[in-house]
């Protein structure tokens, strides 16, 4: 695991659009083909919402194995051109599904998405429910009311100075969940790692890496700002690369393929090893 510097967090997207620009049809499709199954999950009556958070751990592996064949090919054709021609199948993605090795680990990485929501929620339902207590709430159970109405009814109690503390509390819980969860997929398909040692190596690797991730953050805000086609187009475009800036990021920081060689580091090749052992 290595330590960079900030400028790399505007390498790993660089790096990311040269990786896939030969096969952008191929990631597209592959991360749309991932959108529309786990919307499809999430449509289906009363287990949609328990399938979706433990179908995607799997199917985002499946993203990262395409892009480590990607990978492949591209180092293969600077010996044998022809290489680059090699076709590379939709079913990738779904090869996650068929290798033993890591589907415990990504069915418990599921576990964790559910759990960290539930308790979210409910912390809110408990702090809503103190700070109504004594208070005539009818309106929230009024089938009569409306949604504007219940809102309406609620934003004063959740915005008073105590619920300041609760935001904040949430704030910090999703920050070093998403720290923790950033690389813990292609940690667990593509290294091997447990689900305890890729959220620790994720967590370290972010925290280590705060520089690059916030010069990382504000370069993908500022193209999801500056992309001249509507919304839901731009995040059409941008979510193939968005995941393969987080698989650049992942070769980076981890050393499998070093944005810019080892001899363009500003951090003079440092590399911190770290493995933690677990029975998860």
């Amino acid at each position: 695991m290595r330590r960079v510097n900030a400028g790399r967090g505007w390498q790993w997207i660089k790096e990311a659009w040269r990786l896939i620009r030969p096969r952008f049809g191929l990631v597209l499709g592959t991360v749309m083909l991932m959108y529309v199954l786990l919307f499809a999950a999430s449509m289906i009556p009363l287990i949609g919402n328990v399938i979706t958070p433990i179908l995607s751990p799997f199917l985002a592996g499946g993203v990262y194995v395409v892009l480590r064949r990607v990978r492949e090919i591209e180092q293969r054709s600077r010996i044998e051109p022809l290489a680059s021609e090699q076709p590379i199948s939709f079913d990738l993605l779904f090869s996650v599904f068929k290798d033993p090795a890591p589907r415990k680990a990504l069915l418990w990485l599921g576990f964790v998405s559910i759990a960290f929501s539930l308790a979210l929620l409910l912390l809110l339902a408990i702090f809503v429910t103190v700070k109504l207590s004594g208070v005539d709430h009818s309106v929230l159970t009024d089938l009569t009311a409306t949604d504007e109405q219940r809102m309406r009814f609620l934003i004063p109690y959740l915005m008073d100075p105590g619920a300041w503390v609760l935001w904040i509390g949430v704030l910090i819980a999703s920050v070093a969940y998403s720290m923790a969860t950033f690389f813990a997929v292609p940690l667990i398909v593509l290294r091997g790692e447990t689900l305890r040692s890729a959220l620790s190596q994720s967590f370290t690797a972010v925290g280590r890496n705060w520089s690059a991730f916030l010069v990382y953050a504000l370069v993908l805000f500022l193209l999801f700002l500056t992309v001249p086609i509507t919304l839901m187009l731009s995040l059409i475009l941008l979510l193939p690369l968005m995941i393969a800036s987080v698989f650049t990021a992942f070769e980076d920081i981890w050393g499998d393929h070093p944005v810019g060689g080892y001899s363009d580091r500003g951090d003079q090749g440092r590399v911190v090893h770290e493995r933690t052992s677990t029975v998860m």
